[in-house]
């Protein structure tokens, strides 16, 4: 994919969170003599902080994609099935990681900033971001690019 725009916000909060519950949960194990299940514990947190330590949000080839951590799942919207951007701030009850509430599907590592997508068939995505007045910028700069390039094809 040829990228015209490239974000990574990184979820210290999520991070510290994992590791911080995961170390206290693994010592409390640990001195309660079930150091296996302290292990396990422990190992669950690392993969939970690795996984969704960073968000990473990438324009090109016709779509937006975006990814968390080292990108092992993947989403994609083609640009040409926005109908509508916008920069919003999510609730905190909204939390972190991946969610849906109210039919809306919320992706975001850290803060409150989002870009809002309505798509063609209604559905409605939020993507977390600490650069959503470029983000939503970029978007609109693509899908531009993307109808200039379509009519003088």
């Amino acid at each position: 994919m040829a990228v015209r725009y490239r974000h990574r916000q990184w979820g210290l909060v999520a991070i510290a969170t994992c590791l911080g519950s995961g170390a206290l949960g693994a010592v409390l194990l640990w001195n309660a003599g079930h150091g296996i299940v302290a292990a396990g514990l422990l190992a669950t947190e690392l993969v939970i902080a690795l996984l969704f330590a960073a968000l990473t949000v990438e324009i090109g080839d016709g779509e937006l994609c975006w990814f968390f951590g080292p990108g092992l799942w993947r989403y994609r919207v083609p640009l040409d099935a926005i109908t509508e951007i916008a920069v919003v701030r999510n609730k905190w009850w909204h939390g972190l990681g991946v969610g849906i509430v109210s039919g809306v599907r919320f992706y975001t590592v850290s803060g409150l900033d989002a870009v809002e997508l309505r798509l063609v068939h209604g559905h409605v995505r939020r993507i977390g971001t600490d650069d959503p007045h470029g983000l939503a910028a970029a978007i609109r700069g693509a899908r531009s690019a993307q109808r200039r390039a379509a009519q003088g094809a």
